[in-house]
């Protein structure tokens, strides 16, 4: 069935969490859940762009979080109250950069970042019997984590090429939903997860991937031809609202699917082969508790108490 904003409903009284709200897909997505009556915190990098995000979204707030930055998602500073959480701040290929703690960016900000704030939030998750949104992309049809992959495969690709990370980290993001949910499911927890993709939106991804491959020069072509080439921010955050609404079942993979999935509005799609498989999400999540040194919630009653080691 054809889906629309207005099916959203009244959000009076519920409060979201947006990461990379301050542009693009999470900035649309924010405008729309506000006027739905939403309090939207708007969870960004760069606070002065936060705040000119907000001073357009009326009774939404701020705080600072760099996703790259384990040390910011511990510090981060979030409502009492969390109905929903969208982890959707995400960069996008460029030359290989290390985060502060020495893990890839890509990964560190798409995936890892976001895997410890969902671990941050969960009592407010789970006392709201709220819901998690992870923005994936069509990207994540290249992953090539297997559940043969290792910790290095995460945090230090070798030979590097930022496209093909890009690709293994919105797999990721597919594989931790799908996992996320089927544990929930196992552990009686209230709360739901759904994963979406945008299709291809004109986002600030591409201008930035420029910048950060050392051709700033070349940025504002990239925003031209995105402009023209590509669907709206607002269009590429339907699949996000939809993901929020509760007729959207936990579990469900929500994008367009015109033009091999680049376009349209928001369905209901079938996963895609690279995070289907139960064994590469479970590794998945056994690397990721790894890399970040703490058990992911949610845990079973019967699980090993003491946090596995690096």
């Amino acid at each position: 069935m054809s889906w629309h904003e207005r099916d959203l409903g009244d959000w009076t009284g519920r409060t979201v969490v947006i990461t990379g709200a301050n542009s693009g897909i999470g900035l649309a997505a924010a405008t729309v859940l506000a006027r739905h009556g939403a309090h939207v915190q708007l969870a960004c990098r760069d606070p002065r762009r936060a705040a000119d995000a907000a001073r357009r979204i009326p009774g939404s707030t701020t705080a600072a979080l760099d996703l790259s930055d384990l040390d910011s998602v511990a510090a981060f500073q979030a409502p009492d109250r969390i109905d929903a959480l969208v982890c959707n701040a995400g960069v996008m290929g460029g030359v290989y950069l290390p985060s502060p703690q020495g893990h890839e960016r890509q990964m560190a900000t798409n995936h890892l970042g976001h895997a410890l704030l969902v671990k941050q939030l969960w009592s407010q998750l789970e006392e709201s019997r709220g819901r998690v949104v992870v923005v994936s992309s069509i990207a994540a049809r290249g992953g090539r984590l297997t559940a043969a992959s290792t910790v290095q495969d995460l945090v230090d690709p070798q030979p590097y090429e930022g496209q093909r990370v890009y690709a293994n980290t919105k797999q990721a993001n597919l594989l931790y939903a799908q996992e996320l949910h089927r544990r929930a499911v196992a552990a009686g927890s209230p709360v739901s997860a759904v994963v979406v993709h945008p299709g291809v939106s004109n986002t600030a991804l591409f201008s930035r991937q420029q910048v950060d491959s050392g051709h700033p020069r070349l940025a504002p072509l990239a925003k031209a031809v995105g402009t023209i080439a590509f669907s709206s921010a607002r269009a590429g955050a339907r699949p996000t609202l939809r993901g929020l609404d509760a007729m959207t079942p936990s579990g469900a993979f929500v994008g367009p699917r015109l033009l091999g999935q680049a376009r349209g509005r928001p369905h209901l799609l079938a996963v895609y082969a690279s995070g289907r498989d139960p064994a590469v999400g479970r590794r998945l999540w056994e690397l990721t508790e790894q890399v970040l040194g703490t058990r992911l919630p949610p845990v079973h009653h019967d699980a090993a108490v003491n946090p596995p080691q690096r």
